[in-house]
């Protein structure tokens, strides 16, 4: 295994391999074919500067077949041609190095970003029928996990010619979804984008405010809860005196209220299902509590919280409006995935950007949640599951060594950041994600207890909890009795 040092240096080693053309390939259709077999002679030697070698996959080739992809047409997996674009190049540049390796040819069809339902239907239609209809789909984790206690995708721990332990697969948010010895679902660089949710902050009114900008204290282990509430609250201000905090004014912080209990327990790598225990048991810690009481008396407080929800309405447009309010100055933090900084060019202030702070600084490191991204997973029934699984393999592999650091270069270029702490605390935040595993399989059981106390301002979480225990045990006693087949397998 060779490691470089430097990103944006392998990343330009890897772009001289692609020929500069004026059009990127994929538009808007549904369905994109390559032939995959002309790759150059230097993009075969660049291969060698890669930083991560999956030494244990096959010396194989597959004779030109067709590997079919599932994919999003705002996230595309495939480029039939390089167009320039740092980031749509580092895809290109990734599949061709894996069609010549394995004399494949990549054929993606593409769905919009919020068709994900239609993605579900084609896989588990497919896997009804068993019929080899795709390679790899990339689902929402709901429909992932579904696929697997159906029997449609395979467990991961069942996957043959992969290896869980390496760099390339997301450790902290795989070891959420391992049950009873069983990985079910393990998420790679290829299925995440770089970044993940973050804590944006206003750099400008930071240091007028007088209080210091967080970096040091990241790279300290000191960035927690308390220092980050404490810095919200000295941000609030009644700017027009009529003593209601209201759009105009300056808040701490800008966020969806239910996104913001992130906040409360998923900052300390903590989950509201235990599954460090066999069978898993809905958690009812008191550190967890504490957590989110010290979270509705945050939240409740006037002038800590612009809630866009509550102020435009549950729809995508108040996350614009929110971003927008950012902007222009109407808060020091903002709570969003750290793909929002692509939408904050404009902004006069200058602004930064930190993971998710600790619990308490003994705290063994930053965690964030899960931002969003599908999961790329095989049909079980595919006719030939092992050279699945060694293309997805080499995807995940060369996603870290290509697009993750075309991404931050690309974050560079185009001046997404403005100062180079930035991209140290992007890195930080991109291997720091995780995932709640049982609040993401059962939320009306699992979340819905703590989300409807706090959206009525209540702190009863004990006793909410505690009425939702014997339907979580036969939730659980149904995932037991299907890990315990997958064992068998």
């Amino acid at each position: 295994m060779k490691q470089k040092t430097k990103l944006t240096a392998l990343f330009f080693a890897l772009l001289l391999c692609v020929p500069t053309f004026a059009s990127c390939g994929g538009g808007e259709t549904a369905s994109v074919e390559t032939a995959g077999e002309a790759v150059t002679e230097t993009a075969a030697e660049t291969e060698e500067e890669t930083a991560y070698t999956a030494d244990y996959l096959p010396d194989v080739k597959y004779d030109g077949y067709e590997y079919r992809l599932i994919a999003y047409e705002e996230y595309p997996a495939h480029m039939t041609e390089p167009s320039g674009d740092l980031v749509d190049d580092a895809i290109y540049t990734r599949n061709m190095l894996i069609a010549e390796k394995y004399d494949i040819k990549f054929v993606e069809t593409r769905y919009p970003y919020t068709n994900y339902n239609d993605v579900n239907t084609l896989m588990t239609n497919a896997g009804r029928a068993q019929s080899d209809d795709f390679d790899l789909a990339k689902l929402v984790f709901r429909h992932a996990f579904a696929g697997v206690t159906s029997g449609y995708v395979p467990a991961a721990s069942n996957m043959p010619v992969v290896d869980l332990t390496k760099p390339w697969y997301v450790q902290k948010m795989n070891e959420k979804m391992v049950v009873d010895g069983v990985a079910m679902l393990a998420y790679t660089a290829f299925d995440k984008n770089p970044g993940g949710a973050s804590i944006i902050f206003n750099k400008d009114m930071l240091i007028d405010l007088g209080l210091e900008v967080p970096y040091q204290m990241v790279y300290d282990g000191t960035w927690t809860y308390d220092v980050m509430y404490s810095m919200a609250e000295a941000a609030i201000l009644d700017v027009d005196g009529d003593g209601t905090m209201k759009e105009g004014d300056r808040f701490g912080f800008i966020a969806e209220w239910d996104n913001m209990t992130d906040l409360a327990y998923m900052g300390s790598g903590m989950a509201l299902m235990d599954f460090t225990k066999t069978p898993p048991v809905l958690s009812q810690d008191e550190q967890l509590i504490d957590m989110f009481t010290e979270f509705v008396a945050h939240g409740s407080q006037n002038g800590f919280l612009f809630n866009t929800f509550k102020v435009y309405g549950q729809a995508e447009s108040s996350r614009i409006l929110g971003n927008q309010y950012f902007m222009q100055g109407g808060s020091l933090f903002m709570q969003r995935g750290s793909n929002t900084l692509t939408t904050l060019g404009d902004m006069e202030d200058d602004y930064g950007i930190v993971p998710f702070p600790k619990w308490t600084e003994d705290q063994d490191g930053y965690y964030v949640a899960l931002d969003g991204s599908r999961i790329a997973v095989p049909l079980a029934c595919s006719g030939d599951l092992e050279r699945v699984c060694v293309i997805k393999e080499a995807l995940a592999v060369e996603s870290l060594n290509i697009n993750h650091p075309a991404y931050y270069e690309n974050t560079l270029t185009k001046r997404y950041v403005r100062d180079t702490e930035s991209i140290d605390m992007l890195e930080i935040i991109t291997n720091s994600n995780m995932i709640d595993f049982g609040a993401a399989l059962w939320s009306d059981i699992v979340r819905a207890p703590w989300m409807n106390s706090i959206e009525n301002n209540k702190t009863d979480f004990a006793s909410a909890v505690a009425a939702k225990v014997k339907q979580s045990e036969k939730s659980v006693q149904d995932l037991m009795d299907i890990v315990a087949d997958l064992k068998q397998q």
